[in-house]
């Protein structure tokens, strides 16, 4: 039976019609699957601020710095790998572009490198930088006219070093294959930058008051957690464990490129090969961003083990017999201490009857307490009879 459907609370009171226990007043605990939906919503929640999280900081770093643009700038296009191909633009030109035989690969690569793309993408990127810092209130657009544009700047540099020739048949393919999608990014970019309203969201976001909501937002969060978790019967612990797994997991998953990415570049030196010293300014920031999720995913599951560890302890302790403590504990006796006797035969023992009166007197007793009589003489007796007052009435013989 689901939890959701129980009729009798804990306590063993029945739950009225807005599910809240008559007796003891505690809500009736929810079903598995509803813990399940919210738990999802609320992994997917922390994904978002994390991810918000770090794209602040790695917009911070370029924002503080010129070294993202000053990369590009140096950078060399024509050694530029081309994703999914293995080849990097040089080797792409000469295989799909290239039919004079007496075109060379370093004709090529001087064509490429005379386009000068690196350094147009760095130009607009300092333009959005500046409307991120507040120095300029101008959005940035890219159209598909100025990439025709450069290839006309140098189309006769193209023909007679790379012998490609730029026709209108190339213009009309290339304005069909970015005037869509660039429409669309600047149609969304002039949307936010051409208001103040716009213009204050995207500078918000890279703002340490974007740290601060994130931070806000995500221990919310973390709190609606623990009641769904409460209210579905289960421990904080697995709130906790589940926030750590959300940071842990997609920030190992990230570190393997970043890691795998740095360790091929530490033996290439900056500017030799194409967009290298681009790729180490890209990555910078992962690096704290990957680690600080890595090391906050294994705190918070560290916690939950603790608090788990505890709650068992607890419970454990609370199953054990309790062993009663005296209330006023005494020291032992010692072996010849006075013990009061077991029966009536050993009480008989250590006492005796006074001769004279009949008292019970202590069986070492040689005079009566009460009447002050002899004990002695008894003892001298052999019948063990006591010893019979004088009588004066009795008559003389």
């Amino acid at each position: 039976m689901a939890k959701a459907t129980a009729a009798v609370c804990t306590c063993g009171a029945a739950y009225d019609s807005s599910g809240v226990c008559t007796r003891c007043g505690k809500k009736r605990p929810r079903s598995g699957g509803w813990r399940v939906l919210h738990t999802i919503l609320c992994a997917l929640g922390a994904l978002i601020l994390l991810f918000c999280m770090g794209n602040t900081h790695a917009l911070r770093t370029y924002l503080a710095s010129d070294a993202l643009t000053n990369s590009l700038r140096d950078a060399r296009i024509s050694d530029a790998s081309v994703p999914f191909t293995g080849k990097n633009v040089t080797e792409l030109i000469m295989e799909q572009y290239v039919t004079d035989s007496n075109v060379t690969a370093e004709n090529v690569a001087a064509a490429a490198d005379d386009m000068q793309i690196p350094a147009f993408l760095a130009g607009k990127l300092e333009g959005h930088f500046a409307l991120l810092r507040g120095t300029s209130d101008t959005p940035v657009t890219i159209g598909a006219d100025e990439i025709t544009a450069e290839l006309d700047r140098i189309s006769d540099s193209l023909a007679e070093t790379g012998g490609i020739i730029v026709d209108d048949s190339d213009r009309t393919q290339i304005n069909d294959a970015l005037g869509g999608v660039l429409n669309k990014i600047n149609g969304l970019t002039a949307a936010l930058g051409s208001n103040k309203a716009g213009r204050a969201a995207q500078r918000f976001g890279v703002s340490v008051w974007a740290y601060a909501a994130a931070l806000i937002l995500l221990g919310l969060l973390f709190v609606r957690w623990c009641v769904v978790r409460k209210n579905s019967g289960r421990d904080i612990a697995g709130a906790i464990k589940g926030l750590g797994l959300t940071a842990l997991i997609p920030s190992a998953l990230a570190l393997i490129p970043v890691l795998a990415g740095g360790i091929r570049t530490w033996f290439i030196k900056d500017g030799t090969v194409g967009l290298n010293g681009v790729s180490k300014v890209l990555r910078g920031p992962f690096w704290f961003i990957t680690i600080t999720g890595v090391t906050f995913g294994i705190f918070l599951l560290e916690l939950a083990a603790l608090l788990r560890a505890r709650a068992k302890s607890k419970t454990e302790q609370a199953g054990k017999p309790v062993e009663p403590v005296p209330l006023d504990p005494r020291p032992a006796l010692p072996e010849d201490a006075f013990t009061m006797p077991a029966s009536a035969e050993a009480q008989s023992v250590l006492n005796k009857s006074c001769v004279s009166c009949g008292k019970t007197l202590d069986a070492k007793a040689k005079f009566c307490i009460y009447c002050g009589a002899d004990q002695t003489a008894a003892a001298s007796d052999p019948d063990g009879a006591p010893a019979q007052p004088d009588d004066p009435a009795a008559p003389e013989t």
